[in-house]
């Protein structure tokens, strides 16, 4: 509710009177010389409060402006005869493009802290939310590195399986090469045993061709002499030949 102030005549108290008007004159001075530039300001932490047609309780009620409904004061409108008391405790304002007047009192710079804790709220609530999504996020990281991590071990594993077939593989090659290089061996003395058997057959039959020659050289030599001997015997003379 508004409440509606009562004020009492100067002419009855002239000490009230002059304190009055001193006061409007330091006002006077100190208020700006050109109109009042538009500011944005914002219903106070009020319920609800009335937006009126002029600058008092008798005016038309417009509607109610609810906390939290931003406001754009402006300078009084052109031709308009207020008091600079009405003018302190009422504000001309422009509210969802609809102007009217507010009590000054119900008006603050800032949003009202019910709403300011409630954009807070929303905003606590969003960065809960976003936490918890890069949590769920962090966590399927987390799965997807621990799947990596176990494709990667079984990786190794396999190629330390492959390394070792590798090795025995390297082994059997070495081997079929020792093989080889045996039977290449083995072959050459093959070759060198049927080259010896060839040598020695030829040997054999060279001592059996050299002994029937010599033989043969015996017996022809035995003949010659059987029958050369004889001719070299001295004949014998008769009893009455020459002696």
């Amino acid at each position: 509710m508004e409440a509606t102030r009562v004020e009492s005549s100067p002419l009855a108290k002239p000490q009230a009177f002059t304190a009055l008007l001193a006061l409007l004159i330091a006002v006077a001075a100190l208020a700006p010389a050109g109109p009042v530039a538009a500011a944005e300001r914002y219903v106070s932490d009020e319920l609800h409060i009335t937006f009126r047609r002029g600058p008092g309780s008798q005016y038309k009620i417009y509607r109610v402006l609810p906390t939290g409904t931003r406001v754009e004061t402006l300078p009084p409108p052109e031709g308009a005869d207020y008091s600079e008391q009405t003018l302190e405790q009422w504000a001309y304002v422009r509210a969802d493009g609809q102007t009217g007047w507010v009590q000054e009192r119900f008006l603050m710079d800032q949003r009202p802290a019910r709403l300011r804790i409630g954009d807070v709220e929303q905003e606590l609530a969003a960065a809960r939310s976003e936490i918890e999504e890069l949590e769920s996020q962090l966590a399927a990281a987390e799965s997807d590195k621990a799947g990596l991590q176990e494709e990667l071990a079984a990786a190794e594993e396999r190629i330390a399986t492959l390394e070792g077939e590798l090795e025995k593989a390297q082994r059997g090659y070495e081997l079929v090469e020792a093989n080889e290089e045996l039977k290449e061996r083995v072959s050459k003395l093959i070759e060198r045993r049927e080259a010896l058997k060839e040598r020695n057959r030829r040997l054999q039959s060279s001592d059996r061709r050299d002994w029937f020659l010599a033989g043969a050289g015996v017996l022809v030599g035995g003949l010659l002499l059987g029958l050369i001997l004889p001719r070299l015997r001295p004949r014998r003379r008769g009893l009455g030949g020459d002696l």
